[in-house]
Formats: structure tokens, C-alpha cells, sequence
């Protein structure tokens, strides 16, 4: 061993191994595995280095070292047990692994690839903060980072890689998101092995390892958590490329969240530790928490994470608040108790339901089923208001919006595995043919019904998440479980056709018309009463009667109004909305209700057609007429009226 590297004990607090001023700082936290030391691999030098660690370094399960002498741009390292190499489960990047699809090689063998590479946290945020975006404001765009931009039309040459998603952002700010919500991007083995003489339980698994090599393009397995993907980056270093990422997305006011897998064997300890790592080095605004078992309350209870957003399909809600209420007010003097409480409040709104709830009953209202109404209604006004409800249409693992439209069942014949992968209930309808078609009255419907559900999304008082594709119609032919489809299926697409622009435009004027108007998603959940005493409910139902609707079993069509006296924008008193949903097979008629004194209705949109053709206006006799405004809604269809100032009457003297 080298004279000048030396190996003492050192109070390392932070997990796995940093470069500091000091030197490199180890901390190395085994969890159930024994290791003896670490070898240094010098880039000029076949052997390692042999360093052992002494029982003086040693905490209960965790070494706590400081190696000094050492170059971090000259060295990398493995862990070893008993001489034998063994990678560092908590490692901050791994070396030699640049091409998405090329197989890792064992460490510790003649020709590895793969080495653990030494770190520094130095990194030139430039003042960096976090929107800090509220549920009530935000909208979400899911992605996967590779196949975002890893499309040939994308005409960039840092495609499928974080610098590609960061010459994307004036893409994303255009559309409106306020975040994005990225796909596993810590290291994980993309290439399956192939395996022979299977059990029958182990072929009947969803999730089964295929009988041919295939490549797990989404990256739901575990992984060395702590390290950004190598093959995501453009550059060499993709520790800096995703830093810069962040740094550039909140620049732009957005955030980024990031999808964690996780097995339920993992210690909890080991979990808070990655994303601490996460939230503290690269300034992630959040993360979504994905695993069959995993420790919820523990995670959301973690001092650490109280100003980060945490993300699941469930969280057990009661038992959080219980304990952060007793955490809170422990020993806290009387007057300081209703803050601390309130704090505790606020910290319990980064949480957020992520659930396919939404999903499910929208589909279901959409193509007409019956005896959805009142669902979808709860649907359209839940926001639980003590923590975020992340509504969407359709996800990584489900049919894209545009396959709800074309497809009644699922397409998965591509993934090898007979069909036999993915969800068997997807709550879609072809519209009267199953796949493609030219039939221009199927395809006009499809792009209503699209319109429709993303009228619905963006409308909902719950936070809208849109997956990346959706916006414009994305089709991954009817493929609901597409986790080995890297390639034009799951790509995003660039080049887009007249139809395709006019979606994208359309979704871009919903995502515009919802941040105009704080009454589609205000922070305290409504109440449908008329509380303030102005004569109109913050919310009401209609039918061709104004005030007056049914929720008898058949009904598939109703009319919502928004009161704008309930919310303010920019300290002036919001507009009110209507909008009517027909998603029966026959035209309805709906009266819109009489507005306030020197108020009308206005036509912002409908779904049957394009709006712009139509009468621009629907009002009644006078602005303060008793009379109500009776339109007609084709079936189908969804359209949306805003309240605007009536003009003034002509008065004055007559001229002779």
C-alpha cells in the first residue's frame, strides 16, 4: 500500500462514500452484510489497492473512516468481504457503464465494467431554490428520460438523456406543467438474464423474468439507489448533468419529482437515507413511492422529508397525524402549541394520494356507462385539502388516453409474453372499431372523447398529471404494460400531424384556462353551500332546469357551476364557470342559471367541433333578467362558459 494513503477513524455523517476537503469520507452502513475493507482501482494499475477496516472504525453496522492520500480522479473502489470485491450498495455513481441496453459485468472480474466512483458533493447551485409549488397550483407531466426525447424527431443530439430533457423545458413551460415526474433514474440493470425451467408459479407472475433477454426500459427493480443512471447522460459526468437539470428546471419555476422502487424487504433506515441523499444533494422537490410493502408512516414522519413532497398510492393518514401532532406538542409550552400544530399541518400537505382511483371512474363516465354520475361528481370536487390528490387519465403502466379510445382490450403481444402481461380492465371503448382505423366518424369521436377527458382532468379541483404523449394523442397500440418497449412505441414523437397540433393546442388552452381561474382548484375543499351569503353556492349542479338536476342511475349528463365570489386572482373576484358534460349517445339541452347583476355568459369552449364556428355567446334576456339561458349540448360532448361583464345600454339624448 502506498506510503501516503492512510485510513483513520472519522465521524462521517453523511451515508456512503463523499469527497471532502479532508479527504474522502466513508460511511458505510452494511445492513446485514459484513465487509472488510476497500480496494482502490488506480486507472494505470491493474491490481487494487487492499485497505482493511479495523474495529475501531466501527459503530454497531456502520464503518466510519476518513481515507486520505487518495486522488479521487485517479482511483475508483469496491467494497470487500474476506478479499472477495463487492460494489457499494450506497454508492454515488458507478463508472463504465454508457450505453442504455449494454450488459453490466460482474465486479471484481478481469475485464469489469463496473467500479463505484468517488464523488463530491461540490456542486455551483447558483442560489438554487425550490418553487415550492402548493397541490392546488401545480400540474404535473410524467416522463421517462429516455424516451422523452430519445426520438429521432426530436432533433436534438442529446437525445434520451437529462440534457435532453433540459433542451425540452421551453417545450414543457409552453404547455403549462409546473413539474415533471420522472420515471426511475437511479442505476438499475436494464438487461434480463435469460432463465430456463421455470416454475408454473413463477411464469404466471405479472412481473415474471421473461424466457428471453429482454430489456426493462421503465426500471421498477432495485438498483444502486444513490446513483443518477450513467446511460442517461450525455456527457461523462451524469451526477453534474442531472444536477444541472434541477438547477435549470427550478429556474424555470418547475419542479422535479422522482419515482423511487422499492422491495419490501428494504430497512426503513436505508430508505430515509436515499432519499435524504436525494432532497439534500440534488435539490429534488419529491419523490413517489412505489413498492408493494413499504414503510409509509416511517418515511412521512421523517423530520428530513417535512419540506418534500412524498407521493403514494396510500398513506395512512390518521396514524400520521396522530404521531406528528404528539412529535409537535411534546413539552412545547402552551403558547407556542397552536404554531407547532400548524406546522405539523403544513408538513402533512406535502403529502399527496397517488392513486388509480380517478382514473377508473373517469374512464367509466367517459364512454357512457351507467349509474357513474355521482362518482364522477365526487371525483370532479375531491381535494382533501390536509394533503394532495393527484388525479390522471392514464400512466406509465395503464392504455395511453388515446388507446381508451381505440382499444376494448388490451395489446400486449409485443412483449413476449402471450398477452398474458398488463391489467385485464382498462374501462375503454373502441368507438366501434378495435385498433386503427380511417374511418373519419370513429376518429372524429376519438378526439372528442379525448377532449372530453382532458375537459375533465383539468377541471377537477385535485392536482392534473398528464403523461408525457397524452397532450397531443400519443398511441402505444394498445399496449398497457409496455416495460420492455424501448423503442417508437414508447417514445415520445416530435413531428406531429394537423390533428395532433390541434390536441396539443387545446390541452395547452385548458392548462392556460385552469391557472387563470383559482375557483378550478382552490385550496380548501368546497362545500357546495353558500356560505358567504351572496346567493349562490361555491358549487351547484343544474340540468335543463337551473338548480334543479337528477342522479337517477341513467343520467349521463349535468351541468357544474363555479362560483367566482369564492376565490380571488391577483385580489380581484374570479369569474364564474359552467360547464356541462353530455357524455350520453342523444343531445340534451342545459340551462345556465342567471349570473349576478351586469353579468353574462361567454362560450370558451366546446368539445363538438371547433368553438370558434360557433355563436361566441349564450346569455339572457338582459343581464338582470329573471330569465335563464337554455343552450343545447350535443351528445358526447362537453362545453365550458365563463361569466363576463355585460355591456353597458345605450343612453342618451335623442338627436334631433
Amino acid at each position: 500500500m502506498d506510503k501516503k494513503i492512510t485510513l483513520k477513524r472519522w465521524a462521517a455523517d453523511t451515508t456512503g462514500v463523499s469527497v471532502t476537503a479532508q479527504g474522502i469520507s466513508i460511511h458505510a452502513e452494511l445492513y446485514g452484510r459484513k465487509s472488510n475493507g476497500i480496494l482502490l482501482y488506480s486507472r494505470e494499475n491493474a491490481e487494487p489497492v487492499r485497505i482493511d477496516f479495523t474495529e475501531e472504525m466501527k459503530q454497531g453496522s456502520v464503518y466510519r473512516c476518513m481515507l486520505s492520500g487518495v486522488s479521487s480522479q485517479d482511483y475508483d473502489y469496491l467494497f470487500h468481504e474476506d478479499g472477495q470485491p463487492v460494489m457499494d450498495l450506497c454508492a454515488k455513481r458507478l463508472t463504465g457503464h454508457r450505453l442504455f441496453g449494454e450488459k453490466h459485468r460482474e465486479a471484481g472480474k478481469k475485464d469489469a465494467l463496473r467500479a463505484c466512483s468517488f464523488v463530491s458533493e461540490q456542486f455551483d447551485w447558483r442560489g438554487d431554490k425550490r418553487p415550492g409549488t402548493s397541490y392546488e397550483d401545480s400540474i404535473y407531466y410524467g416522463m421517462h428520460v429516455r424516451g422523452f426525447t430519445k426520438d429521432v424527431s426530436s432533433r436534438i443530439k442529446e437525445a434520451g438523456t437529462f440534457a435532453g430533457v433540459q433542451k425540452k423545458i421551453p417545450y414543457l413551460k409552453k404547455l403549462g406543467v409546473t413539474g415533471i415526474v420522472l420515471q426511475p433514474v437511479y442505476e438499475f440493470e436494464e438487461c434480463i438474464k435469460k432463465t430456463e425451467n421455470r416454475t408454473a408459479s413463477e411464469a404466471a407472475a405479472q412481473f415474471r423474468e421473461p424466457s428471453t433477454a429482454k430489456i426493462n426500459y421503465w426500471g421498477y427493480q432495485p438498483g444502486y439507489y444513490m446513483a443518477p443512471k450513467n446511460a442517461y447522460a450525455y456527457g461523462e459526468d451524469a451526477v453534474e448533468e442531472l444536477k444541472t437539470l434541477v438547477r435549470q428546471l427550478h429556474k424555470n419555476d418547475m419542479e422535479i419529482i422522482l419515482q423511487f422502487y422499492f422491495e419490501p424487504a428494504m430497512p426503513t433506515a436505508l430508505i430515509c437515507s436515499i432519499l435524504l441523499y436525494w432532497a439534500e444533494h440534488y435539490h429534488i422537490d419529491g419523490f413517489e413511492l412505489i413498492g408493494a410493502v413499504l414503510p409509509l408512516k416511517e418515511i412521512a414522519i421523517e423530520p428530513g422529508l417535512s419540506d418534500v413532497k412524498l407521493w403514494s398510492a396510500w398513506f395512512p393518514w390518521e396514524e400520521i397525524a396522530d404521531v406528528k401532532k404528539d412529535r409537535n406538542l411534546l413539552r412545547i409550552p402552551e403558547q407556542y402549541k397552536k404554531r407547532e400544530q400548524l406546522k405539523a399541518e403544513e408538513e402533512e400537505r406535502k403529502l399527496a394520494s397517488f392513486s388509480r382511483h380517478y382514473q377508473d371512474i373517469i374512464r367509466c363516465f367517459l364512454k357512457g356507462d351507467g349509474g357513474m354520475l355521482s362518482a364522477f361528481l365526487q371525483c370532479q370536487r375531491e381535494h382533501p385539502g390536509d394533503h394532495g390528490q393527484i388525479n390522471f387519465l392514464a400512466s406509465y403502466n395503464t392504455l395511453r388516453l388515446a388507446d381508451v379510445v381505440a382499444y376494448e382490450r388490451k395489446h400486449n403481444e409485443a412483449n413476449g409474453e402471450d398477452n398474458r402481461d398488463g391489467e385485464e380492465i382498462n374501462h375503454s371503448w373502441n368507438c366501434g372499431m378495435e385498433g386503427s382505423t380511417k374511418k373519419k366518424n370513429i376518429l372524429a369521436l376519438r378526439m372528442k372523447l379525448m377532449k372530453n377527458a382532458l375537459v375533465m382532468l383539468f377541471t377537477a379541483q385535485g392536482t392534473p398529471f398528464l403523461f408525457m404523449g397524452d397532450e397531443w394523442g400519443k398511441s402505444s397500440e394498445g399496449n398497457n404494460n409496455p416495460w420492455c418497449q424501448d423503442n417508437e412505441m414508447t417514445w415520445q414523437k416530435w413531428n406531429l400531424k394537423k390533428t395532433e397540433k390541434q390536441l396539443l393546442a387545446f390541452t395547452g388552452e385548458l392548462i392556460a384556462l385552469r391557472k387563470a381561474h383559482g375557483v378550478m382548484h382552490q385550496r380548501e375543499p368546497l362545500k357546495l353551500m353558500d356560505y358567504l351569503s351572496c346567493g349562490c353556492p361555491d358549487l351547484s349542479y343544474h340540468g335543463k332546469e337551473a338548480w334543479r338536476t337528477s342522479m337517477d342511475y341513467q343520467m349521463r349528463h349535468i351541468g357544474v357551476m363555479l362560483c367566482g365570489k369564492y376565490c380571488t386572482v391577483n385580489g380581484k373576484e374570479d369569474d364564474c364557470l359552467y360547464i356541462a358534460y353530455n357524455m350520453h349517445w342523444e343531445s340534451h339541452e342545459f340551462a345556465l342559471p342567471k349570473l349576478f347583476k351586469n353579468r353574462r355568459w361567454k362560450l370558451f369552449l366546446c368539445t363538438d367541433g371547433d368553438a370558434s364556428q360557433e355563436n361566441p355567446t349564450q346569455e339572457g334576456a338582459s343581464p338582470d333578467s329573471a330569465a335563464q339561458s337554455v343552450v343545447t349540448l350535443p351528445a358526447r360532448s362537453v362545453t365550458i362558459y365563463i361569466s363576463e361583464e355585460a355591456p353597458k345600454a345605450q343612453t342618451g339624448r335623442r338627436r334631433n
